[in-house]
């Protein structure tokens, strides 16, 4: 008799990274399951989409994507079908009305669930489930874990939902309240990933600033900097998604001083006039952000800056986003991201007039990523002539290779387009910088380099 095949799976992530470690948890419980990856939906037994929910444009991005899976449900390719993450965790029971062929809703909390409901469902019973009881996401370092990034990078996430109440933001609701993890686990994991070829570690939770606050003896970010940077085998550590509020002098030291902490820095201001400041409850005035990036730029040495702003906020006026442009213009960021404020349900700023109409929105969003790249392409074109490090991400044809500096995070910021002869990626080299456009740089190989050793990465437990 023929044993009989594993079922198979297939698994949609969207979203940010934090979502990502969420889904490569859920893999790696699946895999262990006994459950067989497949690339296509429409060869799989069952399908898992790990949802977003950020804003209305993800949760209609998110619809989109479960409706394109229930396809395959209506056609019988697929048995089972399982929505799980923020929308999950946002919108409940309503999925299973709005989409028939949803089989179970998990939210952020139920992450762990996964492997034994998609056993469940797959029994053919009929009974749908929903479980939505408590938000959170996925903490555990012993659950084995999938990783889907390049074999040379993965995201550590250090802590989960966030303490602030901004007035924009729902992920409070959806991921709950600041949890983080220890150090010693961190530590411990950093280690297992760097002994699978991991070479660029980032740090990301929803506030990576609060980190430890929640904790018995209240470890800092400062204090896991400083245990993450003395293990061997990892060249950068990435640190995204900080708070200004909690930014202290000592961490500030601790960054510039470490050897693998790069010099970036992600801290989403999100605007600056003052007004806006407090309607949006960030928690510190226009003054104390001001003078917090002067002291980053003093303290961390060639520091590259990120942030997020947001435009047509309830009540801005045109003196506000003026004030917010001529900002840009004096304390020129390396990248920028703007937002055009969306009303969110079930957010205090839902409810906050004057509303600003859409077209001024987005004019005004336009006008400022004008700004921007304008801004960004003359700074990049300054560069040529250099001769900086950057890391190997992979070939992207013809003899070149995608790269970026220290000063840029994968995925989200500009790249280095590299010209160059057998180069893997995590290879760290040094390259003549030849062109520029708006927000990426052109070079090419310039000093010889010995050879890294590399190494397969797949499951990690």
């Amino acid at each position: 008799m023929r044993p009989t095949p594993p079922p198979t799976l297939a698994f949609v992530t969207l979203g940010c990274p934090k979502n990502t470690v969420d889904a490569e948890k859920m893999l790696g419980l699946m895999v262990q399951a006994g459950f067989r990856t497949v690339g296509d939906a429409g060869e799989a037994d069952v399908a898992v989409i790990n949802t977003c929910a950020f804003l209305q444009s993800a949760v209609r991005e998110s619809k989109q994507a479960i409706a394109g899976l229930v396809r395959f449900r209506r056609e019988g390719r697929l048995r089972g079908l399982i929505v799980a993450g923020c929308l999950a965790q946002r919108a409940g029971e309503s999925l299973l009305e709005e989409f028939p062929e949803v089989d179970a809703v998990l939210g952020t909390g139920q992450w762990a669930e996964v492997a034994r409901v998609a056993t469940h469902v797959l029994r053919g019973t009929g009974e749908r489930t929903v479980r939505t009881e408590y938000p959170g996401g996925a903490l555990d370092a012993l659950t084995p874990r999938a990783i889907s990034t390049p074999r040379h990078l993965a995201y550590l996430k250090i802590s989960e939902g966030c303490d602030h109440r901004c007035t924009f933001c729902i992920i409070p609701r959806l991921r709950g309240d600041q949890r983080s993890r220890p150090i010693d686990d961190l530590v411990a994991e950093a280690e297992r990933l760097a002994a699978i070829g991991v070479r660029e570690l980032n740090l990301i939770g929803q506030d990576t600033t609060g980190y430890g606050t929640d904790l018995p003896g209240g470890p800092t970010l400062a204090d896991l900097l400083e245990a993450l940077d003395r293990v061997e085998g990892l060249r950068w550590i990435r640190v995204q998604y900080t708070y200004p509020r909690l930014w202290s002098e000592r961490l500030i030291a601790v960054w510039a001083g470490a050897r693998r902490v790069v010099p970036y820095v992600d801290m989403p201001l999100q605007h600056i006039a003052p007004g806006m400041l407090r309607q949006m409850a960030r928690g510190m005035t226009a003054g104390d952000t001001r003078a917090l990036v002067r002291r980053i730029r003093r303290g961390i040495p060639g520091v590259s800056f990120r942030t997020n702003f947001i435009v047509g906020f309830p009540g801005e006026t045109e003196d506000d986003f003026e004030e917010l442009c001529r900002y840009v213009e004096e304390e020129p960021f390396d990248h920028l991201v703007v937002f055009g404020y969306e009303r969110e349900p079930e957010t205090p700023s839902f409810a906050m007039t004057p509303r600003v109409p859409i077209a001024v929105r987005r004019r005004r969003r336009a006008r400022l990523l004008a700004l921007q790249e304008r801004l960004a392409r003359a700074r990049l074109a300054r560069r040529i002539g250099e001769t900086v490090d950057v890391m190997i991400d992979g070939p992207a044809g013809r003899g070149q290779y995608a790269a970026r500096t220290a000063g840029s995070a994968f995925e989200v910021d500009g790249a280095v387009v590299v010209e160059g002869e057998n180069l893997s990626p995590g290879d760290v080299v040094s390259v003549r910088i030849m062109g520029a456009a708006a927000y990426d740089l052109f070079a090419r190989v310039e000093v010889p380099f010995g050879p890294t050793l590399h190494t397969v990465k797949g499951m990690m437990t």
